[in-house]
């Protein structure tokens, strides 16, 4: 049965796997591999406003086979809020550099 190493980067570490994973065909790999991004993600949220996640999968010979990255982002109701007055200041500068309107 092909053996395939699985890397995961959870922004805080990386780890990867002591021994070579044997699963049938890449695929089941790749399956695992995505089980993996989403059990990280799920363990690590909600903690913070930023995350990033990555796993990766290498066949017997060490060629990377597969590659996902899950890259999270939340706003607070005060992120929104600012963001919004950031954008109406924006759209203020840009009008007044127009001039008149016919």
């Amino acid at each position: 049965m092909p053996k395939y190493t699985i890397t995961t980067n959870d922004s805080e570490s990386v780890e990867r796997s002591e021994e070579p994973l044997e699963f049938p065909h890449t695929k089941a790999a790749t399956d695992d591999a995505q089980v993996a991004l989403g059990e990280m993600a799920r363990e690590k949220l909600p903690d913070g406003k930023r995350a990033d996640f990555g796993v990766s999968v290498e066949d017997e010979t060490g060629k990377e086979v597969y590659r996902a990255d899950l890259n999270f982002s939340a706003k607070t109701e005060d992120d929104l809020d600012r963001e919004s007055e950031e954008a109406d200041a924006d759209d203020v500068v840009v009008n007044l550099g127009t001039g008149p309107r016919d």
